[in-house]
């Protein structure tokens, strides 16, 4: 389907400054005026660079509604939990827990997925590492579906080890310290935003207007907050998961 051309002219201005790692002035740009814009809008950044959609970020807005920004440039930790991250721009990251789907997820039939039924759908439950690379100056603080357009500041993602069922009790705290360059920044413990790392998997999955395909990822929320990084990064994380990821920046991409 066409696009309109304030869709591709926004996708077009977060693309390059995804890709030149410069931050934008919200005053400058024209914000969606609907959340199908700021949808069309995340849909055809991918599609200006040729990046495949490897999973969702998803989250409950206030409303209880979902919302959700498509994922690029997820990379596997090895079987010892290291990675490495790049990207031009890299601010802070987000330690997360996260679905693996094992098949197809299609829209909900004549009654909506219940957290058994759902859950049915995910081969697996992993530790996650969320990166966020704003391309807005003001990040999360700017416009509401500007925002949302601007795949709610994903930058790209780290899939961890695979995790026990025991880590989705609702309401309870998770072990978790993280390190970067050898400095203690989050002591712990991680607490997941909606007291249950399920809520806002059911939230997506209940909106869903088109299936989503197996082997996509669907992460839902940090457990410590987005904490900012330095330009180049040694991040140690322990605790319910072991992972040790360097982040730093790359030139244009």
């Amino acid at each position: 389907m066409p696009v309109s051309s304030a869709v591709e002219t926004l996708a077009r201005q977060l693309s390059d400054a995804d890709r030149q790692g410069i931050r934008l002035s919200s005053a400058s740009l024209i914000e969606p005026g609907t959340l199908a814009e700021a949808f069309a809008v995340q849909r055809e950044t991918l599609a200006l660079n040729g990046w495949l959609t490897g999973g969702y970020k998803v989250a409950i807005r206030p409303d209880g509604s979902s919302v959700s920004a498509p994922m690029a440039h997820i990379t596997h930790a090895s079987e010892s939990g290291t990675a490495g991250f790049e990207r031009p721009a890299v601010d802070a990251l987000e330690v997360e827990i996260c679905f693996v789907l094992g098949k197809d997820l299609p829209p909900p039939g004549s009654e909506p997925y219940t957290r058994d039924t759902l859950l049915g759908f995910a081969s697996g439950i992993y530790s996650g590492v969320e990166f966020l690379g704003h391309r807005l100056e003001d990040g999360s603080r700017a416009p509401a579906l500007l925002f949302l357009a601007d795949r709610l500041g994903n930058a790209g993602y780290i899939l961890g080890e695979e995790l026990p069922a025991e880590v989705l009790e609702p309401g309870q705290d998770s072990p978790l310290v993280i390190t970067i360059n050898g400095d203690t920044v989050f002591p712990g413990p991680g607490k997941h935003p909606n007291g249950d790392p399920v809520a806002p998997f059911l939230a997506f999955a209940n909106a869903l207007t088109e299936p989503v395909p197996k082997g996509r990822i669907i992460t839902t929320g940090s457990l410590c907050g987005a904490i900012p990084i330095p330009e180049r990064a040694a991040i140690a994380i322990s605790g319910f998961t072991t992972l040790t990821v360097t982040a730093a920046p790359t030139r244009e991409i």
